[in-house]
């Protein structure tokens, strides 16, 4: 019975399982990092992007010397409470003409127990939501109505579906809604007004048994939005000059998405250059392996010649294996690489704190093909030039000795 071209490779491929293995496992690992690393930097990518759109704010007014803690909340929703002085609202309220502020928000935080008071740990967030310029348009999309005392707005990591409840300082709130994923610390946290907050917060120095602030303030963050023609950078400098003895530091928006961005880029760079390190080193060994393989089976290709086949069925049946070998190996590589995806894309944002929203089924799809392919043609560039010599041996010379 004639075989064909294809039927020949997989007994071929079976016969030599240790080479087969040794090539299967060096295409599976290039596409493993490739999938794995084209899925990272495309979620930090998306994590940035979602941070630019969703912080609408120019400037963020925090207590002096809790800047840092503002990464954490957004990049990681790490539970946090801290308060500015009572004064900050009338101090930028009194310098807005000066610093160019057209809208003024207020936030709250607080940061819940590992106790019988509360469902878990968890930051909770108070926003005014008459005021509201950050927060307010995507609940909106969650919700049909204002945010009323008592309801909240979970993120996409927080337990709870809308109509459940959860208790937490002793009091139960009802899930009004749930947000899509963001990719930030966004995605940790639940929502409500800030009266909800004031409530929650007096139970809180309950149970711990102590005030919360000296003064009684309840307001974490305050977000600026300045009026047009105002530089961000130059008015958070003059709020900084103004009030640099009331507490407070203005940190403008876009400097902190800037330095994500430097990080980014950086992580980015290493994944990319780390994969022309790998596809090089991938491309030699599987080439030095493909060689070896084709030479020590230059009899069997003499007999094929002698029996008729010509030098382009050679080198077909060569590019048959070694595409064979891609295949498997890369598919391999690509479903390992979903796999690990899955367990520790949600401990991604905390590891790099830096933004990190997984792209959709699409995305996932498209990246995983776009590594079959490399990964597949990065195995038939290894063994071209071995399925070349095989196809122009000398037959005299393949079945000397046979």
């Amino acid at each position: 019975m004639r075989l064909s071209t294809w039927e020949i490779a997989k007994r071929n491929f079976r016969r030599s399982p240790f080479r087969s293995f040794c090539l299967v496992l060096i295409i599976m690992l290039f596409s493993l990092l490739l999938f794995t690393g084209s899925v990272l930097s495309f979620s930090l990518a998306n994590g940035a992007q979602s941070m630019a759109n969703r912080l609408g704010a120019d400037i963020m007014v925090v207590p002096a010397g809790f800047d840092p803690h503002v990464d954490n909340i957004l990049l990681a929703g790490k539970p946090s409470t801290f308060y500015l002085p009572a004064s900050a609202m009338d101090e930028l309220m009194r310098i807005k003409d000066d610093a160019g502020i057209d809208l003024i928000s207020p936030q709250s935080f607080l940061a819940t127990l590992r106790a019988s008071c509360c469902s878990y740990p968890v930051q909770l967030v108070g926003i005014e939501y008459s005021s509201d310029f950050i927060v307010k348009p995507w609940l909106q999309s969650t919700i049909r109505h204002d945010l009323r005392d008592g309801e909240i707005i979970v993120g996409y990591r927080v337990s709870g579906q809308p109509g459940e409840t959860l208790k937490f300082f002793n009091k139960d709130l009802l899930v009004a809604g749930r947000l899509e994923q963001t990719g930030m610390g966004f995605d940790a946290m639940i929502f409500m007004n800030r009266a909800t907050l004031a409530v929650l917060s007096k139970e809180a120095e309950r149970i711990r048994e102590r005030p919360l602030t000296n003064d009684g303030s309840l307001t974490s963050v305050i977000m600026l939005k300045l009026k047009p023609g105002f530089s961000p950078a130059a008015s958070a400098r003059e709020i900084n000059r103004l009030l640099n003895d009331k507490g407070i530091y203005a940190l403008f928006s876009r400097k902190f998405v800037n330095s994500i961005g430097e990080s980014l880029k950086v992580v980015s760079s290493s994944i990319f250059y780390g994969l022309i390190v790998f596809w090089v080193m991938a491309v030699a060994i599987a080439a030095l392996i493909f060689a070896m393989t084709i030479f020590e089976r230059k009899r069997e290709f003499g007999v094929l010649r002698t029996i008729g086949a010509t030098r382009g069925k050679l080198i077909r049946l060569c590019l048959a294996e070694i595409f064979m070998v891609s295949s498997y190996g890369s598919l391999l590589g690509v479903v390992l690489g979903a796999v690990i995806i899955a367990v520790i894309s949600p401990y991604m944002i905390e590891a790099l704190k830096l933004p990190f929203l997984l792209p959709g089924i699409a995305g996932l799809a498209g990246l995983a093909v776009m590594s079959v392919v490399l990964s597949i043609t990065t195995g038939l560039i290894s063994g071209a030039w071995s399925a070349f010599k095989a196809g122009h041996y000398d037959i005299h010379e393949m079945t000397r000795g046979a």
